[in-house]
């Protein structure tokens, strides 16, 4: 009997992929340090493409961090506000006007809780990669994507300053960045900047480029039939379970996704005595864990392109 190629061949390809997340390939990658990406953003997919009668140019969404988890917020953009309900965002709001009557030390831990459940925007363009290097072919590759590019509020503000335009700063719109023919790069730098202890990225020298065509016209209808549906980033919980995780994340609840008991395997401390108890008391309760000292206002990196966890948690439930 001879060898089976065919699962020596699964094998190869298996040990080939290490750790790769095949979850992170459909996004772009910053670099780890100070570097620089040019993208050009791609128009929306067509009306009825996916389904849909209307798809957008960019999916908005808010993100709580809760248990190691990127939970997207159910409050809707509405104008300039997020309105709707949120068990998160009550809590946070919560903690955040408890936190102004009570004193300074008090209240600064009491916001340093808030801020760890605090909503942070996020958004999601289809764009392409101009130049990009794959490690595993160890080339530069040129108009890599469709990929999907994550961003915060600055860069997104940036964004969109550029294609309306800013009176007060005297800048002219750039109008449709994303037209095939006359649409512009993105020229995105990330410099790494240091406040006391803690390094954040800046990306405030990010621009535009000069107009300039899409592609090829061949190139540009293999781009745009391969756009992704945005709208499935966004997976929203049901409040049920957005409630049960905060209660795990506050220690009220056990997390239902890790009831792993490691007692069975651990050597059991030698029995106590049990206290003699001489009066009987009122049992107090349990006081609320102590939260961290506050760390000195730092700007925070929420710009940072690159998310894998809310990624990863986004794209197993499409």
């Amino acid at each position: 009997m001879g060898l089976n190629l065919a699962e020596i061949q699964n094998e190869k390809e298996r040990l080939a992929a290490g750790g790769k997340n095949e979850f992170l390939e459909n996004f772009v990658r910053m670099p780890d340090g100070n570097g620089h990406l040019t993208l050009r953003l791609l128009p929306p997919a067509d009306d009825g493409m996916f389904e849909k009668e209307t798809n957008p140019f960019v999916v908005r969404t808010r993100i709580h961090r809760v248990n190691g988890k990127s939970l997207h917020c159910p409050k809707e953009l509405d104008g300039r506000r997020w309105v709707g309900e949120c068990p998160i965002c009550r809590y946070y709001h919560w903690l955040w006007n408890e936190s102004k009557k009570k004193d300074p030390s008090e209240a600064e831990a009491m916001q340093a809780k808030a801020r760890d459940i605090k909503p942070i925007e996020r958004y999601y363009y289809n764009v392409l990669v101009r130049s990009q290097f794959n490690e595993e072919k160890q080339a530069v590759e040129q108009n890599v994507g469709p990929k999907i590019f994550s961003c915060g509020k600055t860069l997104y503000g940036m964004i969109v300053r550029a294609i309306c335009g800013d009176k007060e700063l005297e800048e002219k719109p750039l109008g449709d960045v994303t037209d095939v023919k006359g649409g512009r790069d993105f020229k995105l730098m990330k410099t790494m900047r240091q406040s006391g202890q803690n390094s954040y990225p800046n990306y405030s020298d990010s621009k535009f480029l000069e107009e300039s065509p899409l592609g090829e016209g061949g190139d540009v209808e293999k781009w745009l039939n391969g756009l992704h549906d945005l709208s499935l980033l966004r997976v929203l919980k049901p409040e049920e379970e957005l409630k049960h995780e905060l209660k795990v994340h506050l220690g009220l609840e056990k997390d239902v996704d890790d009831d792993f008991d490691p007692s069975e395997f651990q050597k059991k401390a030698p029995a106590e005595e049990a206290p003699v108890v001489t009066e009987a008391k009122t049992p107090e309760p349990t006081p609320e864990p102590a939260a961290e000292a506050a760390t000195p206002a730092t700007p925070e990196p929420e710009d940072d392109a690159l998310d894998g966890d809310e990624f990863i948690e986004a794209l197993k439930s499409m």
